[in-house]
């Protein structure tokens, strides 16, 4: 049974990957200065190359600054939160910080349970 197993695990595998590779859209490419895009000819028949006519190829350090920004505004953490706004200081790893005001109350059984079993 394994013996038969593996090719046919092995020719999905294959299958797989070349039907992403034909299928991939050349539309979805990321379109900043640092991405290399040329309009080049083929030698043998003049057509082009790239799928991306019109787009002059980036070189240099403006380049590759822009290149090495283009996510940044999607990775930054720029949520807030008024609790941690209240964190006078910290007291090291695993200890409650001290912090302005009160500390936050919360009810062990608002709805009235008589036991946490689910029955």
């Amino acid at each position: 049974m394994m013996k038969h197993l593996r090719p046919v695990l092995t020719a999905l595998a294959v299958t797989g990957v070349t039907a992403s590779l034909a299928f991939a859209n050349p539309g979805m490419l990321p379109k900043h200065a640092g991405y290399p895009m040329t309009a080049t000819k083929s030698p043998a028949d003049g057509t082009r190359t790239s799928h991306d006519a019109g787009q002059a190829n980036a070189v240099g350090s403006e380049a590759s600054m822009k290149g090495s920004s283009f996510h940044d505004a999607g990775t930054m953490n720029m949520s807030s939160d008024e609790n941690r706004m209240r964190i006078k200081s910290s007291k090291g790893a695993g200890r409650l910080p001290e912090i302005k005001g009160s500390m936050n109350k919360v009810k062990i059984n608002p709805a009235g349970a008589k036991s946490t079993v689910i029955r």
